[in-house]
C-alpha cells in the first residue's frame, strides 16, 4: 500500500500519466468531432437533395479517412506480426494496418448513416 502511496506522490509519474490521459481524451475529442461533423452532412445529404450537400459530405468523409489513416498508418503501426524482419513481412504488416483502417472507417461510416437515418426518420414524423 505505501508503495501504491508513493507512486501517486511522485510528481514525475504524475505529470507522465496527466500527459497520456490528456492524449487519450483528446484523440477521443477528435474522432467525436469528426463523426459529428460528417453525420451533420450526411444528414444534410439525406434531408435536402443538393448535389453540394452531397459532395461535402463525401468531402468530409474523404477526410475522416485521412484522420483514421494517420491513426493507423502514420503513428506506429499495430505490431499484428510482432517485429517483422524482411520486407516481405514488414509490407505484410502495414497491409494489415491498411486494412483495419479500411474496416474501421467502413464501420464509422456505417454507424454514422445509421444514425443519420435514425434522426431524418424522427425529425419527419414528428
Amino acid at each position: 500500500m505505501s508503495q501504491l502511496i508513493d507512486t501517486l506522490t511522485n510528481q514525475t509519474w504524475r505529470y507522465a500519466m496527466g500527459r497520456r490521459f490528456e492524449a487519450l481524451t483528446d484523440e477521443i475529442f477528435q474522432v467525436i468531432r469528426w463523426v459529428l461533423v460528417v453525420g451533420f452532412a450526411s444528414y444534410l445529404a439525406r434531408t435536402h437533395d443538393s448535389p453540394i450537400l452531397t459532395l461535402t459530405y463525401w468531402g468530409l468523409s474523404g477526410l475522416l479517412f485521412g484522420y483514421i489513416a494517420s491513426r493507423f498508418l502514420l503513428r506506429p503501426e499495430i505490431p499484428f506480426l510482432g517485429n517483422p524482419e524482411g520486407r516481405l513481412r514488414r509490407l505484410i504488416q502495414s497491409a494489415l494496418n491498411f486494412l483495419l483502417c479500411i474496416v474501421v472507417f467502413g464501420l464509422t461510416l456505417w454507424a454514422i448513416a445509421t444514425l443519420t437515418e435514425v434522426i431524418a426518420e424522427y425529425r419527419t414524423t414528428h
